[in-house]
């Protein structure tokens, strides 16, 4: 049996949701496995993919109607980033594996992954026991010719229709293309292990004596003149400053217990968060902090280029989750990426009311338990330290796109394209990203809670009664009989006489914001999105 089936029976045997949790599901497969069924590097990828949310990630995107080939490469790739890897190929073979263990993915996708996966041979075509239940249909990922632009992303499929269905009808996902395969494993020496042979010493002479009495000679003169230098030494007490000096002899400095401070010491120590975090960032001077609070371990204060650069290392991940929650705000005006292996945040204050607050940008990196916070001065603005994060070649990824598979189903419901992530512009909002249908301009968010959803709905409510040609209607799911309304539809005319059309949808606590370019029109609008006649 193979490793695919195995963790397939492994299921069937102990329950999917053990694949939910990195401990239980490592010591199921030390009880399961045979010490054959795969190498210890393979075992701790598969327990990677689950510990570093990459699992959970296809499977969201999965359980949201993505295609099966766009899921795997997705996480795959942010499971190799995660681990520091370049083995982009094994990480897509190791979440194909656990597709194919909760009935999402075909064992012929398995088959093409395991191909790219360096350290795994293909078995011959036929050895394979499919599961009793039906795998989905082998879809052979494409080739990539370079990244997805953000028009091709392919959201989830919708829960269902709405009554009015969009004039262009549900769009096809199309499929993303894989990261190229991973380059082949360099071939392992011939004597085996991870450092070379030692080098083969001067093959004796034969047929030739060896000259044994002026060696013998010559070694006798030696002793007598170590001798005596052993004995002036002794009489002068050798040299002070060499005896006192603990390096005189060409050893290491000794360690002083003190942080590194030097511009080198700092990259490598914070080497998780970024490649180059003091020469992207034009690091000055780096001093400890005055004090520490709980559950941290180091706290530099820094300065750069643009401003500040505080950097910190934690006792643990309860204490860099809490040092998140500080972090991520929820005001308007800020730029997230709330992925748990690294959080990404930019404040912007031109986008925010409160614009006294400065320009910041915090990242981390949940698996070294280590935080970084930019934040901007001497005139320095959010683009500025945007620039200086991204010199830094950094571990996390900047928001470019919708994150949240529900709002992604939306805006796919409605053919909405070309969604480009913004700086919120209201209190509550995950995310928001502006986009286009039909060429004209459509703004989607996502809220937190369900009160600042309210909030914003109420707005729309407000700004539709003063309106002369108000649009007040709602749109519900035909498929669910027990819910009679899927969100509220709004349409006024604005200030600058643009339509606008306001609708949304309470189960992801997600709203679309249309606007008619100064046509006026709102009702046009709702015509066009609910095919109304």
């Amino acid at each position: 049996m193979e490793l695919h089936e195995s963790l397939y029976a492994l299921g069937q045997a102990q329950g999917r949701e053990l694949f939910n949790d990195a401990d239980s599901f490592r010591g199921a497969l030390d009880d399961w496995l045979d010490e054959e069924a795969a190498t210890t590097g393979d075992i701790n990828l598969l327990v990677d993919a689950v510990r570093l949310g990459a699992f959970g990630s296809m499977s969201s995107m999965l359980d949201s109607g993505a295609d099966s080939d766009r899921a795997i490469a997705d996480a795959g790739a942010r499971l190799a980033r995660d681990r520091g890897s370049a083995d982009v190929g094994g990480a897509m073979w190791a979440l194909s594996v656990l597709g194919y263990a909760i009935g999402r993915v075909s064992e012929g996708q398995v088959r093409t992954y395991q191909s790219q996966h360096a350290s795994r041979q293909v078995p011959p075509p036929g050895t394979a026991v499919p599961p009793a239940a039906g795998a989905p249909t082998a879809v052979k990922p494409q080739t990539p010719a370079g990244p997805p632009p953000v028009t091709q992303r392919p959201g989830a499929t919708p829960p269902a229709n709405p009554v009015w269905p969009s004039s262009g009808g549900n769009p096809t996902a199309v499929p993303g293309q894989t990261p190229p395969p991973p380059a082949p494993t360099p071939a392992q020496p011939a004597y085996g292990g991870s450092f070379p042979p030692p080098p083969q010493g001067p093959q004796p002479t034969k047929g030739k004596k060896s000259p044994l009495v002026p060696i013998l000679v010559g070694l006798v003169a030696l002793l007598v003149i170590a001798a005596g230098v052993v004995g002036a030494i002794a009489l002068t007490g050798g040299d002070d400053e060499k005896k006192d000096d603990p390096t005189a002899d060409g050893s290491e400095t000794p360690d002083t217990g003190e942080p590194d401070l030097t511009p080198e010491g700092i990259t490598e120590r914070y080497s998780a968060l970024a490649q180059s975090i003091a020469s992207g960032t034009s690091l000055k001077e780096c001093t400890p902090a005055d004090s520490l609070a709980a559950g941290e371990e180091e706290k530099l204060d820094c300065t750069v280029s643009t401003g500040t650069l505080v950097l910190t290392t934690y006792s643990d991940e309860a204490d860099i989750n809490a040092a998140r929650t500080k972090a991520i705000n929820l005001a308007e005006g800020h730029l997230t990426n709330q992925v748990d292996s690294g959080y990404f945040s930019l404040f912007d204050p031109t986008d925010a009311e409160d614009t006294s607050r400065p320009a910041s940008l915090y990242w981390d990196s949940k698996a070294a338990t280590q935080s970084a916070l930019l934040t901007a001065a001497n005139g320095s603005d959010a683009d500025a330290l945007l620039t200086a994060w991204k010199a830094t070649t950094p571990t996390v990824d900047e928001p470019t796109r919708i994150m949240s598979p529900e709002l992604q189903a939306l805006a796919d419901q409605f053919s909405i394209r070309r969604c480009e992530r913004i700086p919120t512009l209201y209190q509550g909002e995950l995310e928001e990203s502006q986009c286009v249908r039909n060429g004209k301009s459509v703004w989607v968010a996502e809220f937190a809670e369900e009160k600042d959803f309210r909030d914003y709905r109420a707005l729309a409510k407000q700004l539709s009664k003063q309106d002369q040609y108000p649009v007040d209607s709602y749109w519900w799911d035909t498929n669910d009989a027990s819910q009679t309304e899927q969100g509220k539809i709004y349409g006024y005319t604005d200030d600058s006489n643009n339509g606008v059309l306001y609708f949304d949808d309470l189960d992801c606590l997600c709203y679309v914001q249309a606007y008619d370019n100064g046509d006026g029109n709102p009702v046009a609008l709702w015509k066009s999105y609910f095919n109304v006649e």
